[in-house]
């Protein structure tokens, strides 16, 4: 039976052998999901992995909820896109510990349309880094056992989601396998995600805003000045909608590193930078998002 994978040794298909559910490729390159519930197609050199310890910081801050109102806004969005019947295939690219593709299934059962939705979802997540793909693979298998707990007949394997290590720069995807792409505080770079959309998919983004963590970002970059909002663009993509997504939060200089962890400019901050933050408490701390829905030519 064919699946959505490519073989990353030579490209070509991979298909699922029934019995074993493992994946093999006609040139007999053999690949099986490991014990702890997740594949590993390739690994980058240099992979971007989180210390446990900024991981563990990072889960906590994004399970407390705190950027809850994005979440509700990419549902909208979801709920909005004219999907089309049947099976959908939902990528999660640079998926971390898997906290958005969670939520995101999660907010969507909350509603009697949206549940529909989240029952027809095949969702996949992709990161080059292992240790956060395991995090996200043990924290599904532990809802699973407490969900079977509470009521043995429900299939969890049935609305699993796919983790998957893989290097980033060519992802062991086919064209045109989903219907719908989250890039979420990430920039869409080169044409692999376009590549991987159906003709008439949709990419939801989430990128930083102008005044996104301003105080923070203010420390790092003294003579810091604020830019223009910039929509996002793409002679392949169809903008559809946009929103901006702005609101505060008060936080203590713990919360504020983690913060400063997922952004891209992390690195820029010195080690005078850090204690100043970490000393630091902050009462309105700006969030500030554009989130745009936009389909596949």
């Amino acid at each position: 039976m064919k699946s959505l994978y490519l073989c990353p040794k030579c490209e070509q298909p991979l298909l699922i052998h029934e019995a074993s559910q493992g994946l093999h490729c006609c040139k007999k390159h053999h690949f099986d999901k490991n014990e702890n519930g997740y594949w590993i197609f390739s690994q980058a050199k240099k992979p971007q992995i989180d210390s446990r310890q900024i991981m563990r910081a990072k889960r906590f801050l994004l399970e407390s909820g705190i950027f809850q109102p994005v979440v509700d806004v990419i549902d909208t969005m979801i709920q909005q896109a004219e999907l089309a019947e049947g099976p959908i295939n939902y990528l999660d690219y640079e998926c971390g510990e898997g906290y958005y593709l969670r939520t995101i299934k999660d907010k969507l059962a909350q509603s009697p349309e949206g549940e529909k939705l989240a029952q027809r979802l095949n969702a996949y997540g992709i990161t080059e880094a292992e240790n956060a793909i395991f995090s996200a693979a043990k924290i599904q298998s532990e809802a699973n056992a407490e969900t079977q707990a509470q009521d043995e007949s429900i299939d969890t394997e049935a609305t699993d989601s796919h983790f998957i290590v893989s290097t980033l720069k060519k992802l062991p995807f086919a064209s045109e396998s989903f219907d719908l792409i989250t890039l979420i505080d990430k920039q869409l770079k080169g044409k692999e995600l376009i590549r991987l959309l159906k003709t008439g998919g949709y990419l939801i983004q989430v990128s930083p805003a102008p005044r996104h963590l301003w105080q923070i970002k203010s420390m790092v970059y003294p003579d810091l000045t604020e830019k223009e909002l910039a929509l996002p663009k793409s002679s392949e993509l169809e903008l559809l909608h946009t929103e901006q997504v702005s609101f505060t939060l008060p936080i203590d200089g713990t919360q504020a590193l983690a913060l400063l962890e997922m952004t891209p400019y992390a690195w820029r901050a010195n080690e005078r930078v850090r204690k100043q933050l970490a000393s630091s408490s902050f009462d309105s701390l700006e969030i500030d998002f554009l989130i745009s829905l936009s389909k596949k030519r």
